[in-house]
C-alpha cells in the first residue's frame, strides 16, 4: 500500500457494515425482547379475540375427537369423517330440542318468573335475623342505585348479542380449523425459527392430545352431573328440574365457581316451597358434588388430565381478574395448555429434567 492510500485510509471515515454481517449479540438481543414485549401488549390488547380463537381451537379439538373413530374403524377419509361428525352434532342438537325444546324453554321462563318470587319470599325469615337485615340492606342499597337497573338490563342485552356473534364466529373458525388443521399449522410454525419447528410441533401435539381428553372428560362429567342433578330435583318436588339441570351441567365446564353459581337458583327455589324441599334440595346439590369429587374425577378426568385442583382454582381466579368472563371460561383449558408447555418446554428443555409420561401425554384411546 502506497503512502497515498495510507493516508486516505486515515482521512476517511471506517465503512459502515454491510447488511449481510450479523448484529452485535447486544443489538439482537434488545431486538428479540422488544418484539416479545410488543406481541405481549398485542395479545393483551387483542385478549378476546385470541380467546375467542382458543374457543375455535377446541372446537375443532371436539370434532377430531368425533371423527377419530369413523377414520380407525369405518376406514373413512379424515374430511367424510369430520362431515359425518357434524351432521351427527347437528341432528343430535335438533333431536334434543324436539324432545325437550319446548319442556326446557317453559321450565327456563318459569324459573325466571319463580325465582323474583321465592326471593321475596325469603327476605321476610332473613330480615329477623341481624347479618340477614345486614344482607338485605346493602342489596336494597344497590338496587335502588341511580339507573343501576336499566344500566344492568343493558349490559345484559348487549352482552347476549355479543356472546350469540361470537359463538357463531368460534363455530364457524372451528370447522375451518377441524377441516384443514394442517395449512393453519404449517402457518404457525414458519413464525418459529427452523431449529425449533420439531419441538414446537411436538409441544404442541402433545398440548393437542391433553386438550382432546380434558374436553372428553369434561362433557361426560357435565352429562353426568346434569342427570344426576336433574332427577334428583325432580324426586324431591323442586319446580322446573329440567331447567335447574341445565344449568347445572353448563355450570360443569368452570370448576368450583360454576357448580356453586349454579346451586343458588335451586335453593331459592326449592326455599320457597317449605324447609323439608330445602333440606332435599340441598342433599340433592351436595350428593352432586360429592359424586363429581370422589367418583367422576378419580375415575375419569385424572386419568385423562393431570392437573391439581388448587392449579386449577388459582387458574380461574387469575384469569378471571385478568380477562374477565371470558377468561373465567376458557380458564381450564387454558391451564392444561399451560401445564404441558412448562412440562415440556421449561422442565424438559431448560432445566433439563426428563419427567416421566403421564396420562396428559398418552395416545388416545
Amino acid at each position: 500500500m502506497s503512502r497515498a492510500d495510507v493516508a486516505l485510509t486515515r482521512i476517511l471515515p471506517p465503512a459502515a457494515p454491510s447488511a449481510d454481517q450479523p448484529r452485535p449479540p447486544m443489538i439482537r438481543g434488545a431486538l428479540q425482547i422488544a418484539g416479545l414485549l410488543l406481541l405481549a401488549l398485542l395479545v393483551w390488547r387483542l385478549a378476546d379475540v385470541v380467546l375467542m380463537a382458543f374457543g375455535a381451537v377446541l372446537t375443532a379439538i371436539l370434532l377430531q375427537a368425533l371423527a377419530e373413530p369413523l377414520v380407525r374403524r369405518l376406514r373413512l377419509p379424515r374430511p367424510a369423517a369430520l362431515a359425518v361428525a357434524v351432521v351427527g352434532l347437528a341432528v343430535a342438537g335438533a333431536g334434543t330440542a324436539w324432545l325437550f325444546g319446548q319442556q326446557l324453554t317453559v321450565q327456563l321462563v318459569a324459573l325466571g318468573e319463580l325465582l323474583p318470587q321465592a326471593w321475596s319470599a325469603l327476605q321476610a325469615p332473613l330480615s329477623s335475623s341481624p347479618l340477614g337485615a345486614y344482607v338485605l340492606d346493602d342489596l336494597q342499597r344497590l338496587r335502588h342505585a341511580d339507573g343501576l337497573v336499566v344500566q344492568t338490563a343493558s349490559r345484559l342485552i348487549q352482552g347476549s348479542a355479543s356472546a350469540a356473534a361470537a359463538t357463531v364466529i368460534v363455530l364457524f373458525a372451528g370447522l375451518y380449523l377441524a377441516f384443514h388443521p394442517a395449512t393453519y399449522l404449517r402457518g404457525l410454525l414458519h413464525l418459529v425459527p427452523p431449529r425449533g419447528r420439531a419441538r414446537t410441533a411436538e409441544v404442541l401435539a402433545t398440548s393437542g392430545r391433553a386438550l382432546n381428553r380434558w374436553l372428553l372428560g369434561q362433557l361426560v362429567s357435565m352429562l353426568l352431573i346434569g342427570a344426576t342433578v336433574g332427577l334428583g330435583l325432580w324426586w324431591a318436588g323442586v319446580p322446573s328440574p329440567l331447567a335447574l339441570a341445565v344449568l347445572a351441567a353448563l355450570a360443569q365446564f368452570v370448576p368450583v365457581v360454576g357448580p356453586m353459581a349454579a346451586t343458588l337458583p335451586g335453593l331459592i327455589v326449592a326455599a320457597s316451597h317449605g324447609p323439608q324441599t330445602l333440606a332435599w334440595t340441598a342433599a340433592v346439590y351436595l350428593g352432586a358434588s360429592q359424586f363429581e369429587a370422589n367418583v367422576v374425577t378419580p375415575l375419569m378426568l385424572r386419568q385423562m388430565v393431570e392437573l391439581p385442583m388448587a392449579v386449577t382454582l388459582f387458574a380461574v381466579l387469575a384469569m378471571g381478574v385478568l380477562l374477565g368472563p371470558l377468561g373465567v371460561l376458557f380458564a381450564t383449558p387454558l391451564a392444561v395448555v399451560a401445564y404441558v408447555v412448562v412440562r415440556h418446554v421449561y422442565v424438559e428443555d431448560v432445566l433439563g429434567d426428563r419427567l416421566s409420561a403421564t396420562p396428559t401425554e398418552g395416545a388416545i384411546a
